[in-house]
């Protein structure tokens, strides 16, 4: 299946690396989004390998999240007719959860 990126993940995945390139420099920055895009590239073989996202259940769709660094949660969705898998947005587990329900639109 194909991986493709929202506006929000990618808007998202840019500001991670700002965050961490001014908070730990270029080096910690380009390690923390490689780990995302290099986890996400896994959905294009194994789609099902994350586990149904709890904090969304009841939505347009079947959100799962995949776990990166600990920290992050890669959310996204499959979208069976389009034969893809739709990354929805990049969280940061350390927030709170609400705040991912409001995100992601019903």
């Amino acid at each position: 299946m194909v991986v493709i990126w929202t506006k929000i993940a990618e808007r998202r995945l840019r500001n991670i690396f700002d965050y961490y390139f001014d908070a730990a420099g270029h080096k910690v920055a380009v390690s923390i989004v490689a780990d995302i895009i290099n986890s996400s590239d896994l959905l294009e073989t194994m789609p099902l390998m994350a586990p149904i996202e709890k904090d969304l259940v009841g939505h347009k769709f079947v959100y799962r999240s995949l776990i990166v660094s600990r920290i992050f949660k890669v959310v996204y969705f499959i979208d069976e007719k389009a034969e893809c898998v739709v990354i929805a947005t990049i969280w940061d587990c350390r927030c709170n959860p609400l705040t991912l329900q409001q995100e992601i639109q019903k």
